[in-house]
Order: structure tokens, then sequence, then C-alpha cells
């Protein structure tokens, strides 16, 4: 079971800590008080989103013995303009540099990844992902 704890700061500052002891400040938008110190919890949503995915496509690449000299994934998230303001659709982009990785073995790595991707199966069941990857300057769309 996951436990994790969020405790106030000051102001609109909270601080969620993971049972480690690990911690990250958040910190909400200046209409409601915030003072711009922490990320806003939308964005460490998406955050984990490109961090559960990164980390399955990662090991995917390791287990097939596959070097990479960059890996990164930028998130956007469209939200809906009216409170609750969910995330209505996000898109994900892969960002790999590497002189061992065809195109159909990232591919392979990016839809196993996100098979095994927690969080991406379970943001899937609100609102829809968009999947492109970038290899070696050249862009793709899934």
């Amino acid at each position: 079971m996951a436990k994790v704890v969020v405790k106030w700061e000051e102001n609109m500052n909270f601080r969620g800590f993971d049972s480690d002891g690990r911690d990250v400040l958040l910190d909400a938008a200046a209409i409601y008080g915030g003072l711009d110190k922490g990320i806003r919890p939308m964005q460490l949503m998406l955050i984990a989103l490109g961090g559960c995915a990164s980390i399955e496509i990662g090991n995917v690449l390791n287990k097939m013995r596959i070097a990479y000299e960059e890996f990164k994934v930028e998130l956007e998230g469209e939200r809906a303009e009216t409170v609750p303001q969910v995330f209505t659709s996000i898109s994900m982009k892969f960002i790999v540099k590497s002189k061992d990785l065809s195109q159909e073995k990232l591919e392979r790595a990016i839809k196993l990844g996100e098979s095994y991707c927690s969080a991406a199966n379970m943001i899937k069941k609100a609102c829809p992902i968009a999947v492109s990857y970038d290899l070696n300057g050249i862009s793709y769309t899934l």
C-alpha cells in the first residue's frame, strides 16, 4: 500500500512526504494565496505521469541492452475551463538520442513501457493521452 503525508507549512505551501521521508514542496496559484515557491498539484500529476512512463520505458530499453545519450519526456495537459479544471487531454513526447536504437525498437519500448505504467493506465480512464517521440532529431507519432 502506498502511503504519503501532506503537511501545511505556510500560506498555501504544503510539503508532501513519501514513506521514506523524501519530500516535494507544493504551492497554489497566486489567486489562492500561493507564493510561487512550489510545484502546483496538477503539474505534479504530469511529472508523476512522465516519471512513471520514463522509468518503465527506460527499464525496457535497459533489458534490450540499448544505451542512450539523452532520454526525456515533455508533457502538456489541456484543462477544462470550468471548475473542477480536470485534464481533458494530455500529450507526451519522448525525446531520445541513441546510436543503438531503431525506430521500431523505440516504438516497442514506448508501447510496452506505457502498458506497465500505472499512472498512465489510471489517467487514461479520465482523459486521452497522445504519445509521440523524437529519435535522434526526427519526430514520429504513435
